[in-house]
């Protein structure tokens, strides 16, 4: 299975201008990432996608691959469907596409390459991503921290921000069940990864899809595609991923690369 890894990288971020060129641990974060996929077993290509010079120039000189693509486009998904078909133009083939988020400096190669096992040995599957365990119940209620709820083949019923599942207690109803639940209960949730697969045919209909108002809710866009009725397969995984939204984040994913020994 030829698997084409696409790491969609922007420069103008809201909370964050020049993300991708962050110094993390002596590394640009860009670097990290592409690292991270490059060293995923059954990874065939990667590449950045990316719509700023700064970024391709510095993703060049650490001996990367950069595709450029239009500033305009709306979502890393958008921009990965980009870079996909400017390489089916010069007459790749790809089986699967992987979007790995370009501020995710922590994420696992054994992550990456479950995601490639999965859509490897499920084939009709269209679309797959990656979830880890909660280590702390206080994680639950962070927003940031999404959460997926999966079913007995580990398909994805539902993404949220929200603490999903709910525990119910017998008489009291509040939000936050923290009070009231047992240790073994943290089991039942999963923090979703960000990494999503793709067959190709699904990734470019999936950004022709209409934003879907679950979608736009919770701003998650992985739920434009259970409302659409396509499959999500979940590979799950025991290794964390940070995502870097803001600069306070940046000890935090130095911290996780430290205890792996790689910082």
């Amino acid at each position: 299975m030829r698997t084409l890894a696409v790491l969609p990288s922007r420069f103008q971020a809201s909370r964050f201008p020049g993300k991708p060129l962050a110094m993390i641990a002596g590394k640009p974060m860009i670097q990290w990432v592409f690292e991270a996929a490059s060293r995923a077993s059954g990874v065939t290509q990667v590449v950045v996608a990316t719509d700023d010079e700064r970024i391709a120039s510095t993703v060049r000189g650490f001996g990367g691959e950069a595709v450029m693509t239009d500033a305009a486009l709306p979502s890393g998904t958008d921009r990965t469907a980009a870079a996909l078909g400017a390489l089916e133009a010069s007459g790749e083939v790809f089986d699967c596409v992987l979007n790995i988020q370009g501020d995710e400096p922590a994420m696992h190669p054994d992550t990456i390459s479950s995601v490639v096992a999965l859509m490897r040995d499920n084939p009709d599957l269209p679309m797959g991503t990656a979830a880890c365990p909660f280590s702390d119940a206080d994680e639950l209620f962070n927003p940031n921290a999404v959460k997926v709820v999966t079913d007995d083949h580990h398909r994805a019923l539902y993404f949220s921000r929200s603490p999903i599942p709910y525990i119910r207690h017998s008489s009291i109803f509040k939000s936050d069940f923290r009070p009231w639940m047992s240790p073994g209960q943290l089991s039942l949730f999963n923090r979703h990864l960000g990494l999503y697969a793709y067959r190709p045919a699904v990734l470019k209909a999936f950004t022709k899809l209409p934003p879907h108002p679950l979608e736009q809710t919770e701003m998650l866009e992985q739920l434009r595609a259970l409302a659409a009725g396509i499959p999500i397969g979940v590979a799950l995984t025991p290794y964390l991923s940070i995502g870097v939204d803001v600069p306070g984040d940046v000890a935090s994913a130095e911290a996780l690369l430290r205890e792996r020994g790689l910082a």
